[in-house]
Formats: C-alpha cells, structure tokens, sequence
C-alpha cells in the first residue's frame, strides 16, 4: 500500500486541513465554515475562562518576604 501525501509547507498542511473540514461536511462549504466559526468561538471563550483563572490565581499569591537573618555579635 501507498502512505497518503504528507504536507510540506504550512499552505500545504492548511489545504489538507481544509479538504478534511469539507469532507466532514459533505463538500458543504457554508457548514464546513459555520462548524469551524463555532468551534473558534468556544476557544475564545475557553481562553478567556482560562486567562480571568490565572490572573485571579496570580493576584491571590502573596508574595514573599525574605526572613530577616539573625544579627551576630
């Protein structure tokens, strides 16, 4: 058996990545399209639930201080 064609190039890899979204849609282009404007959505919106987490983590961490050392003498 033949391996199927590897992308070379990012434009090659982003046309077999559209060929894929087509396929899953059965060659519908406006599905295709509306399934990936959905699944973008709600990455924008899992990266934004995700950067309101870590700044509400970050602002809670106290910070520090050094331990004064003992004076000698």
């Amino acid at each position: 058996m033949s391996e199927p064609a590897r992308a070379t190039t990012p434009a090659d890899a982003l046309e077999v990545e559209v060929q894929e979204a087509l396929a899953l849609c059965k060659g519908d282009a406006l599905m295709a399209l509306r399934v990936i404007l959905i699944a973008n959505a709600f990455l924008e919106a899992r990266i934004e639930q995700l950067t309101a987490e870590v700044s509400a983590g970050y602002a809670r961490r106290k910070k520090e201080t050094p331990k004064a050392e003992p004076k000698v003498g």
